[in-house]
């Protein structure tokens, strides 16, 4: 199964990953937004790919996956 994720790992784009760690660091879909200079739309679309791609349910497993991948640490 790490393999697995590993894999799809690689198919989160770099723009997805500031994102992630946005929303990781507490941040809402428009307070990223903001700072990305993109609309909260875009960002919920981003968000949603990224738990599409990794076969997540929501976006709650998309940071708890994060920590666990070491993708981001505390």
């Amino acid at each position: 199964m790490t393999l697995d994720i590993s894999y799809k790992a690689k198919q989160i784009s770099q723009r997805e990953l500031e994102i992630l760690y946005l929303v990781c660091m507490g941040y809402n879909s428009r307070q990223i937004g903001d700072q990305l200079f993109i609309s909260e739309f875009t960002v919920q679309t981003h968000r949603r790919n990224m738990v599409k791609k990794l076969g997540l349910r929501n976006s709650h497993q998309l940071i708890v996956w994060a920590f666990k991948e070491r993708m981001l640490s505390v």
